[in-house]
């Protein structure tokens, strides 16, 4: 029968159930010299909930030392009070049995180190456990403890008892504090880069590791992480779970909380399996079908519609057309000028999980990405035109003047659903409805990208010059996702193959 004590006194374990299904362990603690403090952890299960605590509680005292804080002697009630709460609660298992005890062990060494004394710690100084099924004794100290002892050398310990999911979750606050740009960190996350990662940990990661009932780092070997690779199907799932387990234990071996990367001798899973075919094949438009595409957008003439043309002339990803302004049309100089990508991310409780959505401007992916592309003479002539009427629209419509907007060169190119700007998940579902409309073959937004990409390397474009034109930083990235082989260029070498066969037959 589980008992949980929702209200205790200090240094006291106590246990509430939340209204989430999670429960939430406890305790208020003043070690030495510190300040009083509360410390919090949850957990699935009351097990997990405590010894999170615990882990939380161990890392406490030892920052507080190696800190300096701790100036007094620990008092023996501290431990006598932590191992009772725990004895009342009724949870011992030997997970929790083994990091009680080494806390109490821990304070014995630093009340040792403070007096400069021999300690031989024995049961005597702890209240024993009452589970009956589990060993308890406090292992003898016969080593003099010296002054500049320190106490960072549990990393074992450590390791042993580091729960996946609470490494999982102070890992994303962690990726989540590098979106914020400081003078320590002058080039910010993208918050996109962060909801992949939870993305990847939530769906992917922990479901894994939970249904094989792997619950600590220490559990996580080789062999398990290529059966977690191997149980993913799609090839680019399999990649971006890689990258995120491999940060996670780089970033555990920093934090001392593990001593070994299970992904070191594994080899790196390609984004996408070369299989003799070109990836993404027919999602493009062929270069001399692109003319039409444009006249059936200019006849939609609506702002997604000259969203998309503009994508087709330019070849900008889709955040980048979202984010595009007015200002960013330079007539002076004739260019379309790319610094904005127009996001939406999402928003996290304290425990990472998802709360909420955000919409807003956000650096674009890469700083190759920040460039200027030559306007196309139709590219210009369609926006001038879109720009009148989108003045005209501010000026007539009651909806835009009800919320106090008026227009200006720092609006938003193409608006839509109550007149905000789009986001890329919108593009794609948009650009699926416009091609059923006009009954046109089926690509992604992307699609348009490697539309541009293609058409400008069939007719002859210098391979730095489309390079720097799609934001890449080397033209194999061009090439190998970008640029598709049309099936008029595929005709035309045929011709020239079986031309050469031709005359080699008729002079023999």
């Amino acid at each position: 029968m589980e008992k949980i004590k929702e209200r205790a006194g200090q240094y006291e374990v106590s246990v509430r159930n939340t209204n989430n299904g999670y429960y939430e362990a406890r305790i208020s603690a003043k070690i030495g010299g510190g300040q009083s403090t509360r410390l919090q952890k949850g957990g699935k299960t009351i097990e997990l909930a405590v010894l999170s605590l615990l882990i939380a509680l161990e890392n406490y005292i030892l920052n507080y030392f190696n800190n300096g804080i701790i100036t007094t002697k620990i008092d023996n009630c501290v431990s006598q009070k932590l191992v009772s709460s725990i004895n009342n609660l009724g949870i011992v298992t030997p997970e929790i049995t083994a990091k009680t005890l080494a806390i109490v062990n821990l304070i014995n060494t630093i009340n040792a180190n403070i007096l400069n004394t021999i300690v031989v710690p024995t049961s005597n100084n702890i209240i024993p456990f009452n589970n009956t099924q589990t060993s308890i004794s406090v292992a003898e100290r016969t080593d003099l403890i010296e002054n500049n002892f320190s106490l960072t050398t549990t990393s074992k310990k450590k390791q042993e008892y580091c729960i996946i999911e609470d490494l999982a979750i102070e890992w994303l606050k962690y990726r989540k504090s590098l979106c914020e740009k400081s003078e320590d960190n002058p080039k910010p996350l993208s918050p996109k880069t962060i909801d992949t990662n939870q993305y990847r940990l939530i769906n992917d990661i922990l479901p894994f590791f939970k249904k094989n009932k792997i619950l600590y780092l220490s559990q996580v070997t080789e062999d398990c992480v290529k059966d977690l690779l191997k149980s993913i199907k799609s090839q680019h799932s399999k990649n971006k779970c890689y990258i995120v387990l491999n940060m996670l234990f780089k970033y555990a071996i920093e934090k001392n909380k593990a001593t070994y990367n299970p992904l070191k001798k594994i080899k790196k899973p390609p984004e996408k399996i070369e299989t003799g075919q070109e990836y993404d094949e027919d999602d493009y438009i062929e270069p001399d079908e692109q003319g039409m595409w444009q006249g059936i957008f200019e006849q939609d003439n609506t702002d997604m519609a000259i969203l998309f043309e503009t994508m087709l002339l330019t070849g900008i990803r889709p955040e980048e057309a979202c984010g595009l302004k007015w200002k960013a049309l330079d007539l002076k100089r004739n260019v379309l000028i790319i610094n904005n990508a127009y996001k939406e991310w999402n928003i996290y409780d304290e425990n990472m999980n998802i709360i909420g959505h955000k919409r807003g401007d956000g650096p674009l992916k890469t700083p190759q990405s920040y460039r200027s592309i030559p306007l196309n003479p139709k590219l210009g002539e369609v926006l001038l035109k879109h720009k009148k009427e989108q003045q005209e629209l501010f000026k007539k419509s009651r909806a835009i003047k009800d919320r106090h907007r008026k227009w200006s060169e720092d609006e938003y190119m193409f608006l839509g659903r109550n007149y905000h700007p789009y986001v890329s998940a919108t593009l794609t579902h948009g650009i699926a409805k416009f091609c059923d409309k006009y009954n046109l073959q089926r690509i992604t937004p992307y699609g348009l990208r490697h539309s541009f990409a293609t058409y400008c390397s069939e007719n002859g474009m210098e391979e730095i010059v489309l390079m720097k034109l799609m934001g890449h930083n080397n033209f194999q990235t061009t090439q190998k996702f970008y640029v598709k082989v049309s099936t008029k260029r595929k005709r035309l070498a045929m011709q020239e193959a079986y031309k050469v066969v031709f005359y080699e037959r008729k002079a023999s």
